[in-house]
């Protein structure tokens, strides 16, 4: 780090063209690069980075087809899915989150346990999402034994004056909403129930990984330098993210304190559920292969795949010193 030989091998790599999950959305995975970008973190590692707004489910193939070399997932059980099923070969070397993005809300005073779902509906938008099903079938309801009702947009309080019992959201997003609007609800947490799940996983191909690692490395510790100037400047952050979003349109209609709400509950999420001893960023590869057994498990794998051959959990810390520090020495 901080060698002319480095930066030179840095900028062999060319243009990164980074796909982030959910337009710019102030979310971890998203706001860190953001950041990192706007306070020229990528340029002092010698990495000419441009960003696009992407959707999470559409970045593997875009990985895949060398469109573009970097991309944050939801998941790493994403990740591995895409791999199998979609016969592409990716690698994952940092994840923001320790536990699922998602939860289940019930309105206020219908459901006490999960297992009294048997019978009712679920709202679902696109799938149920694994962690969700995870924690439900644990408790009694697994998939088949509740009605599930297709949803359109995203608006939760429209979703729940249809009278469902049940609706999979996002934690750092409907129950915001809920709340500005006084609805009452009950969350259910998959980290309650002990479900293994991750988020905000940076991700790219296993053939960029071979041929620009040096590239590889500096662009997560450019990263998570970024993270830290998100954690530390919520507001600057996100106006850098509303510079990107308002120039393209502001297609899904974000808001600037919804967002500052969406970094706060995020942030929180990543750095009270990082395992101790853990920095921020690094993979916790047994948790992942408990993940990856649990897609097993449900049927959303056929197999047990290599997954270890998924994942180098050796990149985040040696990005850090001893002291748990993140490594930093400006080349350009």
């Amino acid at each position: 780090i901080g060698s002319d030989e480095r930066c030179e091998a840095n900028q062999a790599a060319g243009k990164l063209i980074f796909l982030s999950g959910f337009d710019f959305a102030a979310a971890a995975g998203i706001l860190d690069i953001v950041a990192a970008e706007a306070e020229g973190f990528f340029d002092e590692m010698c990495l000419d980075v441009q960003l696009q707004s992407g959707l999470s489910p559409a970045n593997s193939a875009a990985l895949a087809a060398g469109t573009t070399q970097f991309a944050v997932i939801a998941s790493f059980g994403e990740m591995v899915r895409q791999n199998v099923n979609g016969g592409t070969d990716l690698m994952a070397f940092a994840q923001l989150g320790h536990t699922s993005i998602s939860e289940l809300i019930v309105p206020a005073g219908t459901i006490r346990s999960l297992s009294d779902l048997q019978g009712k509906t679920v709202g679902i938008k696109g799938d149920l999402p694994s962690p969700v099903q995870a924690m439900l079938a644990a408790e009694g309801a697994q998939r088949g034994t509740f009605e599930e009702l297709l949803l359109d947009g995203f608006d939760p309080v429209a979703h729940l004056a249809l009278g469902i019992d049940a609706l999979p959201v996002y934690k750092s997003n409907e129950p915001a909403a809920l709340d500005r609007e006084g609805i009452e609800y009950v969350e259910f947490d998959p980290l309650d129930f002990d479900i293994p799940a991750s988020f905000a996983v940076y991700i790219s191909s296993r053939e960029n990984y071979e041929k620009w690692p040096t590239a590889i490395e500096d662009f997560v510790r450019a990263g998570l330098r970024g993270y830290r100037f998100a954690a530390e400047n919520p507001e600057v952050a996100v106006a850098h993210a509303f510079e990107l979003i308002n120039a393209a349109g502001n297609q899904f209609w974000l808001a600037e304190t919804h967002e500052l709400s969406r970094w706060r509950v995020e942030r929180s999420m990543v750095e009270n559920v990082t395992p101790e001893g853990f920095v921020v960023g690094q993979l916790n590869t047994p948790r992942l292969g408990e993940e990856i057994q649990l897609l097993a498990d449900l049927g959303e794998l056929e197999t047990l795949p290599d997954w270890e051959s998924m994942l180098d959990d050796s990149v985040v810390p040696k990005l850090h010193d001893d002291n748990g520090e993140l490594i930093w020495a400006p080349m350009n």
